[in-house]
């Protein structure tokens, strides 16, 4: 095999990418608030706008029998959905095998993750598999201390190959939070109707990160991205290194609020400091694997690929939108022999706000 080697068109430094706009997808300004905007009577100082929100949330859900088989032609009626303890009215979208899927494929090239390159020659090939025959876009962003995009959003199945084939190792660095909230801000863009996917190859903890993680759980809650981590155990000097220093360390949030917010806000950053490869996922509803050998790798991507395309899109209008992090539980209405993975959180917002926008009083300049 040859090895992999740097593209220097790839070799900017594409920092600005953290300035896309970070909005969510799901919030939507709502018709009946710009008509009342419109009748509202207004001084000739100011112009009153109702910015309303709705906070539609999404939960994939994956059925599995004991033997690892998707489980089909489970109903709305079978879920029973959870939100903070508090049952709720649930849709199951049952279109789902038709739904257009943006992939972005974050590969770490820092610390030790050199050692992983070997394996990644099929890995163009099961890329395709995993967006299956629906419409799609994949992009390639690599990480080391920051995510650099190698390949943007495309359905040129060459330009993802040239673009996967092109990492080069990075510095001794593994941002995977940083590089998760660039590829959110990737996938916000992309067209409203697609799955967002987030291909994550790396190993178990971050190193380097800048962003503090309650944003972090911020930014994944407010999200509509489904997460799959494939993680490899760091080398051994690296894995001493954690040892030694407990690895790297993140400030509390404040904790001056609501202790009934605080807790699953601790326990989420408690998670992350202990493994984000694992953690991430489990938040957004997806899988995480490990893998060791290339076959191995072959084969745990397979089973993803099969994941993807399988799972139930359940939806909810939550009955308490209280603004913070949100513990979700979805479980089965009638006994069956088989494994719910779910989404386990997401992010409520504040409430509508009215703004004034300044104008200038008649005859002013």
């Amino acid at each position: 095999m040859e090895p992999f080697a740097a593209d220097p068109m790839h070799s900017s430094n594409l920092s600005s990418k953290w300035s896309r706009r970070s909005s969510p997808s799901h919030w939507l300004l709502s018709a009946f608030g710009l008509l009342l905007a419109f009748a509202l009577p207004r001084p000739n100082h100011a112009q009153v706008t109702l910015k309303a929100q709705t906070n539609l949330v999404l939960v994939p859900t994956l059925v599995e029998s004991k033997s690892g088989e998707p489980i089909f032609n489970l109903t709305v009626k079978d879920f029973l959905v959870r939100d903070n303890g508090v049952e709720q009215k649930i849709h199951l979208d049952t279109e789902t095998d038709k739904t257009p899927i943006s992939i972005v494929v974050l590969v770490q090239v820092g610390r030790s993750a050199v050692r992983e390159f070997d394996k990644y020659q099929g890995l163009p090939t099961m890329v395709n598999a995993l967006a299956g025959n629906t419409l799609h876009r994949i992009a390639v962003v690599e990480f080391d201390g920051q995510p650099r995009m190698l390949q943007d959003f495309t359905n040129n199945s060459d330009a993802v190959e040239q673009a996967i084939y092109s990492i080069r190792p990075g510095d001794g660095g593994a941002a995977i939070l940083d590089s998760v909230w660039y590829a959110v801000d990737m996938l916000e863009d992309e067209p409203k109707q697609n799955q967002r996917v987030i291909l994550l190859l790396s190993e178990t903890r971050d190193h380097g990160s800048r962003t503090p993680m309650k944003e972090v759980i911020h930014k994944i809650g407010r999200s509509d991205v489904i997460v799959y981590s494939l993680a490899f155990s760091p080398a051994r000097e690296d894995l001493m290194g954690d040892l030694r220093t407990g690895g790297d360390r993140a400030a509390l949030p404040d904790q001056s609020g609501d202790a009934n917010l605080l807790a699953p806000l601790l326990l989420g950053i408690a998670a992350l400091k202990k493994n984000a490869a694992a953690a991430i996922p489990r938040m957004t509803g997806g899988q995480y694997l490990r893998f060791n050998k290339g076959k191995q790798l072959d084969s745990e991507m397979g089973m993803l690929t099969n994941q993807v395309h399988n799972r139930y899109i359940l939806s909810f209008q939550p009955k308490d939108p209280k603004p913070g992090l949100h513990l979700l539980s979805v479980e089965l209405q009638r006994p069956l022999e088989a494994r719910v993975l779910a989404r386990t959180s997401y992010w409520a917002a504040r409430p509508p706000e009215i703004i004034e926008d300044e104008i200038p009083p008649p005859g002013s300049p």
